[in-house]
């Protein structure tokens, strides 16, 4: 019973689970019947048991949001995140309209945009409850028309996390439209593979980009008859983005909303290619796995494979990843981490002995199937004395750095300084002292940080992003070298404005014992990112490149030369004049020396000729890097570490599905020229620039000529080196653009790492009045301001910041058929029939109503029976602000019966009526995402008035029962929903409860008496779902409860919840003796009617093999709701109830038959009966009408006897 729930433009949700075979059947009857949607209402179950599971809040920034309002955006933060929130809007704004006229598609309202710091305040807002928990890495989640983003270090990927949340939100938009017709039809008919909608977001946050090139690129290299329904099947968002991103290529941008469009009003996803695309999705399809394969074959004969020499063997049977690669100084020992789900293992292994297994060294986190897991934890980094390890990793909300001795492995662990909001990389400066790249207030800058006295010092400060910090000596100078998409080399205190923080990454060097403002930039590449620098030598470099398409390694020095000469003018008294030297020329240009530098002959003239004492020639070395490529693999290198005093380096590969780790020796001249792929190519010809040549691949060695230097020949074709083509930048320019970039290339798609490309009435090409040259001739500097819209960059205005204000909106509205037991399911014993009465079909009407943050929840609603017999009536409040929950629930429900009612053996039918109020506080204290403590207050009142339909009626007294209770419970539940009616993991829930009666009257005097009955529960209910294969479930269920004290409850064992058509055992007798207050139902056990046993304890056990026949029937995913959730299902039940003690008492009632003949005669007849009771059978599940219908054929096992079999026809999905 559980729907396809859309959301409207306004953040509205309608809660839909119609099937397009209702539809054709009713088309619009059911809908009214229905009302605005029906919801199956997923919270409850065949079990009355609730689970659950719930968001730690660790801090208190929660508690003051902000709003800020754009064009299109509104949005929101919270304390520290407003740094990375003014960067969010600001690059939201940018991209807006890119992404709406890709989509071709305009929205009514505006997207709400939630920023948060980091990646573990998102898990901790209440915003999405479980919807929010099922975020996979690397995905932006959307609801309705809210959009949540996070900060990770790098503003490139909250980029793409801002342009995906767009595009989901348009997207919404365009495929279930925004009136409530469109959204009943659309929802109704449209069923969408998964990759469908995953791929086309993915696509609108980046086009391509060379890591999904290599995603797609080792996935096709690896299977060798691959259909894109197999990478549809296992890799859903890569296989729709290489869809959408082959249909763009090859078809054009402006065919992508075609499709969409077309697909939507088709009701079909092969109607809207044949429309669009001139072929089937099948032709389609086989061409783009034909092109792909094709595209990287090629790619594979110009490079060539990791040798196998080095690599580290490690045991990784289950594929988690691997990732912190850190070599030890003295290069003997390895460390990595592995991931599973969050729950994270540091490893440590020596090298050299290939006998030797990995050491566990530390664990932390915690196996999280619905949340993203955190790769940035843990950290490590060795100590330079070779005998320590530190790891830096965070849990429950705190930053910890734990000290390992290599020797001992005896652990110190320190809180880090709370300044520190997240930590990207760190390393050892000295035993004393780590260098952090770390993010504090919303910036990503470089820190260096005292482990004694926890004292910190900021190195940078500004808003560009600096990361993979590392320790280097080059040219004898200490500093460090990191990663950075810095504009300038020169360091200076800077706020955002209106330059993003949206290029591509280079590498440079910080003198830590110069501490100048002046960088030494190392790359300058505007088109590719530098990642991972170290340090081979006190002479070289090495970094990982993208610029051929796939991530090698690059190796550089700095090597000095000329820039110019400068003449020095001593004066008499001791004092200096500098001037450029013109007759001289270096290879900068004068140009650009004038810029800072007057000429000779233009200095003399202002002094007097009498005050010079001598002038002489200097030339003015500068440094420069210089870089040629090292490694042709054909795999990206992933990650990379080194250890120079011990000449080692390793590396992280990941190569055909698997991950590899090697070390090997430093060989820092090695060169070779990596193969430029297909992608880069492309890139490269739309940004209008001239491919390098190719060289021909090397001669085998007894053609070869000897040559000065050995050539890396494992690492591919060897080529030849070239230069970097870094100059030099002063300070204040921003880019240097070569001619050929000045001249209008061919018409190129826009890069999702750089902004859309303004329109040339809005770009205004501002020349400074003296234009510097570049060494190598006339190419000046060009300053580019994009005009128009505010300068193209939205302007911050902190004066428009207020206050976020609670404002509550509907979340849903829902209507559906139901017959659960709402609130505990307990009926009062007093006044009712000696049967179990299940509540009849009713409809049960819900609305929804939360604040924008979710930090408050009001849910009302009511159910009318279809015997027209009564009303139920609910309303509770949710208060989620911090880490302690609470709700106050208010319910009442009143239904009439009939009762036999009499004496001396004379009874006739009475007409009564019961009334229940009750009144619940809860508060949950939530220890970890699946496990929290309760405790919930209640108070009750049942009221049972007798019906008057003569005098004796009218004169008979009404009766009513008071309670208090206090309920203590344990909950655990991390399962994870795999499709309708499948979950798989462990949810169990351990209470007490003690139920206390009192007497509360107002006439004739007021009055309060505790002195009646006094009740205790324990209860338990566990159950395990294990998935057999990708699609079938084995689930498990352990439940029981018992209750003592002067009033008990009694149990029914016996049929199912949600009983269509109940059926009760009346040869069963009900216990004379326990002072029953209330009865309720322990389902299920299949093959008997209610009450096959009873009494004040009950254990029960549920085995149920649960198989959706159609998903192996076919090799496509199934679309259809209706065959998809068809299910086919074996179980087998088992239990008992009973009265006292032991279910094998002799006196126990199950035991004892009474046979009556009025007025004299009554015979007790005792004989054994077998307490535990037992049934097995087949079923059949499937969604019909928005609703969950389950059959089970069920036959009974009772002390030994199989029993006839018997039909159950109930609603609601299984336990």
């Amino acid at each position: 019973m559980q729907g396809l729930t859309v959301y409207d433009n306004m953040g509205t949700n309608i809660a839909l689970s119609l099937t397009s075979w209702g539809k054709r059947i009713f088309p619009w009857s059911i809908a009214l019947l229905l009302g605005i949607g029906p919801n199956a209402a997923p919270g409850q179950t065949t079990s009355q048991t609730s689970f659950g599971k719930s968001r730690v809040q660790y801090h208190r920034q929660f508690d003051e949001w902000m709003h800020y309002e754009t064009a299109h955006f509104d949005t929101y933060w919270y304390g520290d995140a407003r740094n990375v929130a003014q960067a969010a809007l600001q690059i939201a704004e940018w991209d807006f309209n890119s992404v709406q006229q890709l989509l071709e598609h305009q929205i009514s309202g505006k997207v709400e945009m939630l920023v948060f710091s980091h990646l573990s305040d998102l898990k901790q807002s209440n915003i999405g409850e479980e919807e929010l928990l099922s975020m996979k890495a690397g995905e932006t989640k959307v609801l309705g028309n809210k959009v949540f983003v996070f900060f990770d270090g790098n503003h490139l990927h909250l980029r793409a996390q801002i342009r995906e949340g767009t595009a989901g939100v348009i997207l919404n938009s365009m495929l279930f439209g925004s009136s409530l017709q469109e959204v009943v039809q659309t929802a109704v008919a449209l069923n969408l593979p998964p990759w469908y909608i995953a791929g086309l977001v993915a696509y609108c946050g980046e086009e391509w980009n060379t890591d999904i090139d290599n995603q797609l690129r080792d996935y096709f290299l690896r299977k060798k008859n691959l259909s894109f329904e197999q990478l549809a099947r296992e890799q859903p968002r890569l296989a729709g983005h290489a869809f959408w991103y082959y249909v763009g290529l090859h078809f054009g941008k402006g065919t992508i909303s075609n499709l969409v469009y077309l697909t939507r009003i088709n009701r079909s996803v092969d109607a809207g290619f044949l429309y669009v695309l001139g072929s089937g999705y099948r032709r389609t399809t086989d061409a783009l796995v034909e092109y792909f394969r094709s595209r990287y074959r090629d790619e594979e004969q110009g490079t060539r494979k990791p040798e196998a020499k080095g690599e580290v063997a490690f045991k990784n049977k289950r594929n988690l990843p691997v990732y912190g690669l850190q070599l030890s100084p003295d290069g003997r020992r390895v460390a990595w981490a592995t991931n599973d789900l969050g729950k994270w293992r540091v490893w440590l292994r020596g090298i050299g002995n290939k006998e030797a297994k990995p050491q566990h060294l530390l664990r932390g986190g915690q196996r999280n199937a619905l949340q993203a897991p955190d790769f940035n934890y843990p950290l490590m980094a060795f100590s330079p004395n070779n005998q320590e390890i530190a790891v830096l990793y965070e849990r429950r909300g705190k930053l910890l750095l734990t000290q390992i001795d290599l020797n001992t492995l005896k652990r110190q662990t320190k809180p880090l300084a709370p300044d520190y909001q997240r930590v990207y990389s760190m390393q050892y400066l000295n035993p004393a002292v780590l260098v952090f790249s770390a993010c504090v207030r919303g910036y990503g800058d470089l820190f260096l940080y005292n482990t004694i006295n926890r004292n910190t010092e900021r190195l940078t400060q500004d808003f560009w992003d600096d990361l993979d910090a590392t320790v280097a000596v080059l040219d004898g100078q200490r500093g460090l070298l990191f990663s950075s998409n810095r504009l300038s080399d020169t360091l200076s205190p800077q706020r955002l404005d209106t330059v993003l923080p949206i290029g591509h990454f280079d590498v440079f060097f910080f003198n830590l014992e110069q501490r100048s403002n002046q960088l030494v930039r190392l790359t300058n590449t505007p088109m590719f990112d530098e990642r991972y620098p170290i340090a081979l030598d006190s002479t070289h470099f090495a970094l990982i490149s993208n610029a051929s398409g796939i991530a090698n390694r690059q190796v550089g020095y700095l090597e000095p030369y000329v820039a110019y000469y400068e003449d020095i003018v001593y004066l008499r008294d001791g004092a200096e004049v500098r001037a450029l030297n013109i007759r001289q020329p270096g290879e900068w240009p004068f140009e650009r020396v004038l810029t800072f530098l007057a000429p000779l002959d233009s200095v003399l003239p202002n002094i007097d000729t009498t005050t010079i004492d001598s002038i002489r020639t200097f030339p003015v070395v500068k440094k420069r890097p210089v870089l040629y490529d090292q490694t042709n693999y054909d795999r990206n290198i992933e990650e990379q570490h080194s250890a120079p005093n011990a000449a080692r380096l390793a590396e992280r590969i990941r190569r055909e599905g698997k991950t590899h780790l090697y070390v090997r020796t430093i060989a820092s001249e090695t060169r070779a020229r990596p193969w430029i792929t297909r992608f880069r190519e492309m890139t490269l010809r739309a940004a209008g620039l001239p491919l390098p040549e190719r060289i021909a691949p090397p001669l085998l060695p007894s053609e070869a000529e000897p040559t000065e230097q050995p050539a890396d020949t494992s690492s591919g074709p060897v080529w030849r080196s070239y230069p970097d083509s870094v100059r030099t930048i002063e300070p204040g320019w921003f880019f240097q653009v070569p001619a050929h970039l000045r001249e209008r290339g061919p018409e190129a798609p826009m890069p999702a790492t750089a902004p859309p490309a303004p329109t040339p009435a809005e770009v205004v090409l501002k020349v400074p009045e003296v234009q510097p040259l570049l060494p190598d001739g006339n190419k000046p500097y060009l300053r580019l301001r994009p005009m128009g819209q505010s300068t193209g960059v939205h302007r911050f205005m902190p004066s428009r910041i207020v206050p976020y204000r609670l404002r509550f909106r509907s979340d849903f509205f829902s209507t559906t058929l139901d017959n659960n037991l709402l609130f505990e399911g307990l009926e009062s014993f007093a006044g009712s029939p000696q049967d179990f009465t299940t509540p009849p079909p009713g409809i049960l009407m819900r609305a929804n109503f939360k604040d924008l943050l979710e930090d408050y929840v009001i849910e009302m609603g009511m159910r009318l029976p279809t015997t027209f017999n009564g009303t139920e009536y609910f309303l509770w409040f949710d208060n989620k602000k911090r880490r302690l929950d609470k709700r106050i629930a208010l319910y009442r429900r009143s239904h009439s019966h009939t009762v036999e009612q009499g004496s001396g053996g004379a009874t006739a039918p009475v007409q009564v009526r019961t009334t229940t109020v009750l009144g619940q506080y809860e508060v949950r204290y939530p220890l970890d995402p699946f496990f929290s403590l309760r405790a919930m207050g209640t108070l009750r009142q049942d009221k049972t008035i007798t019906l008057s339909t003569n005098r004796r009626t009218l004169e008979q007294p009404s009766y009513a029962e008071q309670r208090t209770a206090l309920r203590l419970s344990a909950v655990y539940d991390n399962t994870v929903p795999v499709d309708l009616n499948l979950r798989t993991g462990t949810r169990a829930k351990i209470f007490v409860e003690a139920i206390k009666r009192f007497d509360f009257n107002t006439e004739p005097a007021w009055s309060l008496r505790f002195d009646r009955g006094f009740m205790t529960v324990l209860g338990l209910d566990a159950r395990h779902y294990q998935p057999l294969d990708r699609r079938s479930v084995l689930a498990l269920r352990l439940a029981g409860a018992t209750t003592f004290g002067s009033e008990r409850i009694l149990y029914f064992l016996g049929g199912v919840d949600n009983w269509v058509f109940p059926a009760f055992n009346n040869n069963i007798p009900v216990p004379e003796e326990g002072n029953f207050a209330f009865r309720t139902l322990a389902a299920n056990l299949r093959g008997f009617k209610q009450n096959i046993r009873n009494g004040n304890s009950y254990v029960l056990i549920n085995s149920e093999l649960r198989v959706p026949v159609f998903k192996y029937l076919s090799r496509k995913p199934v679309l259809s709701n209706f065959w998809r959730n068809f299910q086919l299902v074996g179980f087998l039940d088992a239990g008992t109830a009973w009265q006292g003690r032991s279910p094998y008492n002799a006196d126990n009632p199950i035991n004892t038959v009474f046979f009556y003949n009025p007025p004299t005669v009554t015979v007790k007849v005792n004989y054994f009966r077998d307490p535990i009771v037992a049934g097995y059978g087949v079923g059949l599940r499937a969604p019909i009408l928005g609703m969950f219908l389950r059959v089970d054929y069920a036959w009974g096992l009772e002390t030994r006897v199989i029993q006839k079999p018997l039909w159950h026809v109930a609603l609601g999905t299984d336990f």
